[in-house]
């Protein structure tokens, strides 16, 4: 076969076009004939208002204070948000997002005097107008978003806070913490020399903010947070054990230097824990307080040594080998052969190479030590030693706080990759704390700008329950299981897991185990979903079964410092597995190709395990392994005769979309139907706003498989990978979200076609979206786009078929393991 089955298209430029905008549709009549019921509905929004201005004129601190308006379950899609005749941005902006349908806006008391003066004018009867002999509701704008909203409560400390003062100060006394608390803001504290732009009141916000903090006289410190813009305005605030004078510096960093001034003991008095706690629960411009990452290796089991000795694979020198960055605490000299740069941080006493060399151990010689129905890819992987993670007694002498932590990584990440050239690292690192629906971690953000800004990838563990949350061992019964994950409590994802720049992994179960269900979901493994965001994890790998075995231990082996063989079980082993496959494709391919196609290529050729093919386990399978376990690279990238991948790179540009007709392959057509299978992956680049809670994905890009009508239109023709049977065309924003993944950077859709027409002409469409007031960056949206069409009876000669067709296209293709050579990549 000439070539292989993956081809990259390289004139994609040449299918880009001008982008409908579409009609958008009229305005939504949220009350349709419930006139009553809607004159009441405006008398409770000018109440809850005028109820949120009586506490702003009581507030010593500003007039100014934060709202969270509620929407309507049915009012989520982003054409009936409130923003064009209500909050608009010159009288009360939305500045912010929690949960999915809570807004944030920001009031005054003249701004709720001009609200309630609009809201008042809305009609209070349902208007109809005539189209095409049949009456539709009519409703003006301003009814059609004030019946979008269900209500607008006043932000309150309950909002700011969910630890009591007891449990912050006991977190707080670990000095891995840095021994201060994370305080997030509704807007930056700008430079002073910039106050001159800011309006009397909002100058009173800021003020009456510092010098609140300034009225506690000594050891109080608080500091702007190294990194924090504009769209992440967090601070640090902390009591300290000292008899200086508070430090306040809010101003903008001028350097990478840490504003934070090192705390020796932290306060012990509660009392003045509970004044702080209360200034800033109390006041307007405080979003969230909360507690500092504790950063760990994530929980495994490691039993006693077996009898056996480890061996460790010896490098031939005539042979390329992937490479895997390897974030932890170090690992043994028995890989010293295999490591290609060190980054020596950490002094040998400070190591804790047992959890570094079980991975590493892993990344070498898993297909040898476990075989390949484990480990499908060949042995042999150079490492990148990132000592960064000291034990946890000494992790003061590195780091002052866990932001320098990952300042050091990301110093590390950079030269690393200039060196070696290493793309992919495992971070089996976990913070001991659960993803939450409503807010976006600060190690995830950290994750995505170092991920971002050097090109690479973060293969992160899913995270292990505790002992007491752990599971029972999935059964061969499908009922008993869906009992089982229904009672199941505390197995959320861990942070930073929820970063949605890198690849989450949760673990699966080995095979060959007596009274193991193989494949099926360990025990012990958290699962999604987590943000109200795409999918999470996206896939899974053996990581050892939970239930020890008298046989074979956990049933996954590696090696402990000592060249012990050992066997062990956590997430953090099922990570490797996916970085070494991720890394096998990075380095077959000339070049270095976008993240985004890494990841597309990894999850693309994804397989859900046997054990949850059952229809029952449809809507629970994607929170247990995401789009499942990742094929091998060499099938990845080889694949057979009997299909073909098209891989699109490009940008989609403000006002533009991707068009792409093709002509569906002449042996997959009968008697003028098309059949066949067809699945596409689409992996994008948006911009992220972590001020907008579950809505921080401000574009979303979107991929359509559309074939030609008889009228010249196109229809679509693929349905996302975890849509629900028998589920209707139209979704609510609200399933959108949940089942096509809506505003995710990654999107799988499938189809298998048994014959469908009435056309050959078929076109693959790459378009875009955007939130309320958002705008396309000038530069563009980055995406991989990967389009497989096969024939499921694998009899056909796709590929050719295919080849040939869009060569009398036009269309130009090259395999992707030497397209580096005759395109630039995105």
């Amino acid at each position: 076969m000439p070539n292989g089955p993956i081809q990259v298209v390289l004139n994609t430029d040449n299918f880009v076009v001008s982008r409908d905008k579409g009609g958008g549709g009229g305005n939504k009549e949220f009350y349709l004939d419930e006139n009553e019921e809607f004159v009441r509905h405006k008398t409770d929004i000018c109440s809850q208002l005028n109820t949120i201005k009586a506490i702003q004129l009581k507030n010593r601190f500003s007039k100014i204070s934060f709202a969270k308006l509620v929407l309507h379950q049915s009012a989520l899609a982003k054409s009936h948000r409130p923003n064009q005749a209500i909050f608009k941005r010159d009288i009360a902006p939305i500045v912010g997002a929690g949960d999915l349908g809570d807004l944030y806006i920001e009031l005054q008391p003249s701004s709720i005097d001009r609200l309630s003066s609009k809201i008042d004018k809305a009609e209070e009867e349902t208007r109809w107008k005539a189209i095409k002999e049949d009456l539709q509701p009519n409703p003006s704008r301003l009814r059609s978003e004030l019946g979008s909203i269900k209500e607008i409560n006043p932000y309150t400390a309950a909002d700011k806070r969910k630890f009591s003062v007891a449990e912050g100060l006991e977190w707080l006394s670990d000095p891995r913490t840095g021994g201060a608390y994370i305080i997030e803001l509704f807007e930056t504290s700008p430079a002073h020399q910039d106050w001159g732009n800011l309006s009397a009141e909002k100058i009173r916000l800021h003020q009456s903010f510092i010098d609140g903090l300034g009225s506690f006289e000594t050891g109080l410190f608080a500091s702007r947070l190294v990194g924090s813009g504009p769209k992440t305005a967090m601070i640090w605030v902390g009591l300290g054990e000292s008899a200086e004078p508070s430090s306040v510096q809010l101003a903008p960093a001028q350097s990478t230097a840490n504003h934070q001034t090192n705390i020796i003991s932290v306060n012990q008095d509660s009392k003045k824990h509970a004044e702080l706690l209360h200034f800033l629960e109390s006041h307007p411009l405080v979003k969230k307080i909360v507690l500092p990452p504790i950063i760990t290796q994530s929980q495994t089991l490691n039993p006693k040594p077996t009898n056996s000795p480890y061996s460790t694979p010896q490098m031939d020198e005539n042979e390329s080998y992937p490479v895997i960055g390897v974030v932890d605490g170090g690992i043994s000299p028995l890989f010293d052969d295999w490591i290609e740069e060190k980054w020596g941080l950490l002094s040998s006493e400070d190591k804790n190479e047992n959890h570094g060399t079980f991975i590493a151990g892993l990344a070498v010689s898993s297909a040898a030590l476990n075989g390949p129905d484990i480990c499908k890819e060949p042995d042999g992987c150079k490492i990148v030693d990132l000592d960064l993670l000291p034990k946890d007694n000494s992790f003061t002498s590195y780091y002052a706080n866990p932001i320098e932590f990952f300042q050091e990584l990301e110093t590390a990440v950079r030269k690393s990759k200039k060196n070696t050239g290493v793309r992919i690292f495992n971070f089996s690192l976990n913070i001991e704390e659960h993803v939450s629906s409503d807010g976006y971690s600060l190690p995830a953000q950290k994750l995505d700008h170092i991920a971002e800004k050097n090109n690479v990838i973060f293969v992160v563990s899913a995270g292990n329950t505790s002992l007491i949350d752990r599971r029972k061992e999935w059964p061969s019964d499908i009922l008993e299981a869906m009992s089982i994950l229904a009672t199941a409590r505390n197995d959320i994802l861990k942070k930073p897991a929820e970063s949605c720049r890198n690849i989450s992994v949760s673990a699966l179960n080995p095979p060959n185990m007596k009274g193991i269900v193989p494949y099926a979901p360990s025990n012990y493994s958290c699962r999604g979903p987590g943000m109200r965001i795409g999918l999470k994890p996206e896939l899974a790998h053996v990581g050892g079964a939970g239930t020890k075995t008298s046989e074979k231990g956990h049933g996954l082996y590696s090696t402990d410092p000592d060249g012990n063989l050992v066997d062990g079980c956590g997430t953090s082993y099922a990570a490797p597995h996916v970085a070494k496959t991720l890394a096998c494709i990075e380095q077959s391919i000339e070049g270095e190709v976008s993240r985004e196609t890494l990841t597309a290529l990894s999850i693309h050729h994804a397989a859900l395990p046997g054990v949850l093919t059952d229809r029952k386990f449809k809507d629970v399978a994607k929170h247990l392994v995401g789009f499942g376990i990742p094929g091998s690279s060499a099938c990845i990238l080889e694949g057979s005769e009997n299909s073909i991948t098209l891989v699109f790179e490009n940008k989609i540009q403000r006002g533009r979309k991707m068009s792409f007709d093709f002509v569906w392959p002449p042996s997959l057509v009968k008697n003028g139907k098309c059949r066949g299978y067809a699945k596409l992956t689409l992996v994008s680049r948006p911009p992220f706003d972590y001020r907008f809670g579950s809505e921080f994905v401000r574009i979303n890009i979107n991929g359509y498989l559309r074939q030609e009508q008889k009228n010249g239109n196109y229809s679509s023709r693929l349905t996302p990978i975890y849509l629900p049977e028998n589920s209707s065309g139209k979704q609510h924003e609200k399933n959108q979200i949940d089942y096509a993944f809506k505003w995710s950077p990654v999107k799988v859709f499938e189809k298998r076609f048994r014959g469908v027409g009435p056309s050959t002409n078929w076109r693959l469409d790459i378009e875009y979206l955007t939130r309320g007031g958002e705008e396309l960056p000038e530069i563009g949206v980055p995406f991989t786009a990967l389009l497989t069409i096969s024939d499921p009876e694998n009899t056909q000669p796709v590929f050719n078929d295919m080849r040939q067709s869009l060569a009398a296209l036009g269309v130009k293709t090259v395999d992707i393991q030497t397209a580096a050579r005759v395109m630039s990549r995105v």
